[in-house]
């Protein structure tokens, strides 16, 4: 280009390469990138509705089996055994509502691992108190500990409750194992809880930081979209319907596998779960206190969902969410009957499932500008 024509047209290219270096510096993930939407408001609201009265409420439930579970072995007889055994439920109900936030404290105390894997491995416990010799924090311990334990030395199978509180007193060293595993639960429960608390670690203060907002894998939001979907698919969807059901596990049915084997409630809990992951969606608290959710960031970003829906994002999800709800509150309990006697109903609630895991893991992650970190393979 001559010097005469570079002069008539410098302004011109000025005026671009600054709208290019303007563009470019934008972060199309960022907080607020296309909206107006308050992102600390939502972790904000998160923080202090939903998860620290949840790990409060874990803390809380866990130490009063524990203190139940005590009683039991103080006074082994029906009326105590029942009181335990509800204690384990209210914990487990509790339990719930912590699934969708292992992530942070809950990750770096093994939370889930030291709570909730299932199903129980009896053979592995009944040589665990044979032996009397056990270190339930290693990782070869996961499925003899926990509420699965629990359950099933306070339930066993096809027994009354005479046989098992004979069975206390025919081997007492099971009464230890029982206490054991209770104070391994609610330690690590406290532990969790005191690190999220204001008045303990305050990884509260961390989470709704300035420094933790946008959306890459190190921001709150990141880490709460990644570990809804990761809980959802292999906690919810996978562990609690899709292997029992077959579906996850190369078409054998495994009834055995459901959550709450023993107790036969294991339709109160997946409902219990479904409805934890629906509130933080809608940011609504147990009391039903509606505030910031992902649900208002999809309306600000007018986000719609990739299947052609004519419903916008947030309300899709919504509605699958129900449908989900309704489709579990449909079946029968105990849940390994169900698979047993009509499998075809319990896949249903799996469909229902999946469909509600592409809108949460694609549409929703995509269009609050979240990538998804962890490897899956259900093929979304």
């Amino acid at each position: 280009m001559r010097l005469g024509e570079y002069k008539k047209w410098a302004p011109v290219v000025l005026m671009l390469a600054g709208m290019m270096v303007t563009s470019c510096g934008e972060d199309d993930n960022g907080p607020n990138a296309g909206d107006n939407f308050d992102q600390k408001g939502l972790l904000e609201h998160v923080g202090s509705s939903l998860i620290v009265p949840a790990y409060q409420e874990l803390e809380q439930k866990s130490g009063i089996l524990r203190d139940k579970i005590s009683s039991f072995i103080a006074s082994p007889e029906s009326s105590t055994l029942e009181e335990a055994k509800t204690a384990l439920f209210e914990a487990r109900i509790a339990w719930q509502y912590c699934s969708p936030y292992q992530f942070g404290p809950a990750e770096e105390s093994g939370l889930a691992s030291n709570l909730n894997i299932f199903p129980a491995d009896r053979s592995k416990i009944e040589r665990n108190i044979e032996n009397g010799s056990y270190n339930l924090g290693t990782l070869a311990n996961n499925d003899a500990k926990g509420f699965a334990a629990l359950e099933y030395l306070l339930y066993g199978k096809d027994v009354t409750s005479g046989e098992v509180i004979q069975g206390f007193a025919d081997q007492p060293q099971r009464a230890t194992y029982l206490q054991n595993v209770a104070e391994l639960i609610i330690a690590t429960a406290a532990e969790v809880y005191a690190a999220w608390s204001p008045d303990g670690g305050n990884y509260l203060g961390e989470f709704t930081s300035d420094g933790a907002l946008g959306a890459d894998a190190g921001s709150s939001l990141g880490k709460l979209v990644n570990a809804l979907n990761l809980s959802f698919e292999r906690n919810t969807r996978d562990a609690k319907i899709g292997i029992p059901a077959g579906i996850r596990s190369l078409g054998i049915t495994i009834p055995e596998a459901t959550e709450a084997y023993y107790a036969g409630y294991s339709l109160e809990l997946a409902l219990a779960n479904v409805d934890a992951y629906k509130k933080l969606f809608l940011g609504q608290t147990r009391e039903g206190v509606k505030g910031l959710g992902f649900d208002d960031y999809l309306k600000a970003r007018k986000a719609a969902t990739t299947s052609g829906s004519e419903l916008p994002l947030d309300e899709a999800i919504n509605a699958q969410f129900d449908a989900v709800l309704g489709f579990i509150d449909q079946i029968e309990n105990p849940l390994d009957e169900q698979i047993r006697t009509d499998n075809s109903r319990v896949q249903q609630v799996f469909a229902q499932m999946q469909q509600l895991a592409v809108l949460l893991k694609t549409d929703m992650a995509s269009a609050l500008g979240v990538v998804i970190s962890y490897q899956d393979n259900d093929g979304d």
